[in-house]
């Protein structure tokens, strides 16, 4: 782990303080959301018990390095795994291009490796509350109405607890669309699967995950208006 003081950048949207990266600016949930640098699979922790985008590399990982520009807190890891896999993990807020009311976090997860060819395949992980779950997919760039189907393999995933909020998650659609639902105590474990192909020498692999959490009322709405406008946002092309 690199040795982190506490740091905040003018306008920066995440002070870093060791372990710890808390969003501070530009979201709407109350009490924020802070990142656990150790639990990489914790991915975003706020304040109601919700963890969203986190990065499972399936192996023990420790962060390589870290940095905030602007909105953006990035983190590099390597896994400690045969696969020689090194991964980058970028969160960033996403409420100024949200619904009224709707608290949403962009993540931008690649991966690398120094082999010849290495298993590539890593999960971006939630864990929320939830009492009913609906899922969609992506039709050309569009997703189809919400229903209640738990199938393994779907774009987008609606869930609806008891608190009078609900909670979305979402693949870019120009990527893989395998999500898994674990449900359990009123909870449910949802895991994105990311690169399958695996990944040659020289290459970087690159996907996108949203979460969001709202109201309950016209959550559907909101869930598609935040949809239509993550599917038409330009691919992220920095290094």
């Amino acid at each position: 782990m690199p040795d982190l003081s506490s740091t905040s950048a003018p306008g920066a949207n995440w002070r870093i303080d060791g372990r710890r990266v808390d969003l501070v600016a530009d979201c709407r949930l109350a009490g924020g959301a802070h990142v656990d640098l150790e639990r990489p699979a914790a991915g975003l922790a706020t304040q109601s018990g919700d963890h969203v985008l986190g990065l499972d590399l399936d192996a023990a990982c420790a962060a390589t390095d870290v940095w905030v520009r602007g909105a953006d807190l990035t983190a590099a890891w390597q896994a400690d795994s045969r696969r020689g896999l090194k991964a980058t993990s970028m969160w960033r807020c996403r409420c100024a291009a949200a619904p009224a009311g709707v608290t949403a976090w962009e993540l931008v997860a690649s991966a690398t490796t120094a082999l010849p060819h290495a298993d590539s395949t890593l999960a971006v992980t939630s864990d929320v509350a939830a009492d009913t779950i609906l899922s969609a997919v992506w039709q050309e760039r569009s997703p189809a109405p919400f229903s209640a189907d738990a199938s393994p393999r779907m774009g987008l995933v609606l869930l609806r607890r008891g608190d009078g909020t609900s909670a979305l998650l979402l693949v870019h659609p120009d990527d893989q669309q395998a999500v898994t639902v674990e449900r359990r105590s009123g909870r449910a474990r949802l895991a994105c699967w990311l690169f399958p192909t695996g990944v040659e020498k020289g290459v970087l692999l690159r996907s996108r995950v949203m979460a969001a959490i709202g109201p309950a009322a016209g959550d559907t709405e909101w869930a598609r208006e935040l949809a239509l406008g993550f599917a038409a946002s330009p691919p992220f092309l920095d290094t």
